[in-house]
């Protein structure tokens, strides 16, 4: 019997689809009726998923006795429903898919921080018709020369941002689990090196997954030892930050900015209603997640997801496993 895909989302484009005909039988899950979609998931391989679908509950997994492989066309896979998928399922994500949109997106928030981009548009609209009025502004006009930037998880876009920092003279810290050499990049591990990069940095990208080891990376703590002008970015996952502890610290510290394109979950899913007024601070800037449909337009992640699965259905190891342990406490 010939393999199985099941494809949950519409971003897999007709090319794609018919590259993994080449190699499976390819049903869409928005092409079929409940009752078609149900007869056939005892049969399905592999997954490609977007957003978890609904319809797959736990009782709709426990059915799906051939699952194989699940691939997702998103780099975070937090939302996975781990607890109900069966041990020897094998887990992808499609990180670095998305590095140069996002990375480009990340350094623009950045840049828009240090340049008070928004605050002083907002002025603008507001009515302020003077340069007088501005004249005393420039002295919280950061130059980015000879400052440092510390990235919390070094990945592809990650690495992205480190270069766009590198060419404006900038410094460059990097923090994470496994051990690195990265050139023109210091590389720190353990609770003492994120301690010491929170330190250093003036700015600081958050690019790392959403799991059970990362919620609320960012609480009161680490922002009580970062710098008082720093500009923390964020493109990953809202929750790696703690709420109320950001809300309080930005109140209490304006010259501190948040610039971010990615928000809380509330229900399980992200949300751009927030538990505090944060659009009302004029040291928050925010974007509502724009970075990864950017890189969906551009049709690199459904690639790099088909690839993926192509690896897997020809017997090669696919990229990106998800280590289960990360995630089945969790968020």
């Amino acid at each position: 019997m010939r393999n199985i895909v099941l494809v949950t989302s519409e971003v897999i484009d007709d090319a794609n689809l018919a590259r993994l005909s080449a190699v499976a039988s390819v049903c869409s899950s928005r092409k079929l009726d409940e009752r078609s979609l149900l007869k056939i998931l005892p049969n399905v391989d592999a997954l490609v998923v977007f957003f978890w679908p609904g319809f797959l509950t736990s009782e709709n997994l426990a059915r799906m006795k051939r699952l194989r492989f699940i691939q997702s066309v998103l780099v975070g896979v937090n939302h996975f429903p781990y607890h109900d998928l069966r041990a020897g399922i094998v887990i992808a994500s499609n990180a670095g898919a998305y590095s140069l949109e996002v990375g480009e997106h990340a350094w623009a928030l950045l840049l828009a921080a240090a340049k008070k981009v928004v605050a002083d548009s907002k002025r603008l609209a507001d009515g302020a018709i003077s340069f007088a009025e501005f004249s005393g502004e420039a002295r919280d006009i950061v130059v980015l020369k000879g400052k440092t930037l510390g990235i919390i998880g070094y990945g592809g876009i990650g690495a992205t941002v480190a270069g766009y920092a590198r060419a404006f003279g900038m410094n460059v810290l990097a923090y994470g689990r496994n051990k690195r050499r990265i050139r023109g990049v210091e590389y720190l591990r353990g609770s003492k090196g994120l301690a010491s990069l929170l330190k250093q940095s003036d700015a600081i990208l958050l690019s790392v997954p959403l799991n059970r080891s990362t919620q609320h990376l960012i609480g009161k703590r680490q922002l009580a030892i970062m710098k008082k002008h720093t500009i923390l970015v964020n493109v990953a996952r809202g929750d790696l930050v703690d709420q109320e502890a950001l809300y309080g610290h930005l109140t209490a510290n304006p010259r501190f900015t948040y610039a971010t394109d990615v928000f809380w979950a509330k229900s399980g899913r992200e949300s751009l209603e927030t538990d505090y007024k944060f659009q009302a601070l004029p040291n928050f800037i925010g974007t509502p997640h724009m970075s990864g449909p950017t890189g969906i337009v551009s049709g690199t992640p459904a690639t790099s997801a088909v690839d993926n699965v192509l690896r897997f259905f020809t017997g090669k190891r696919p990229k990106n496993l998800v280590d289960r342990s990360d995630y089945l406490e969790a968020v």
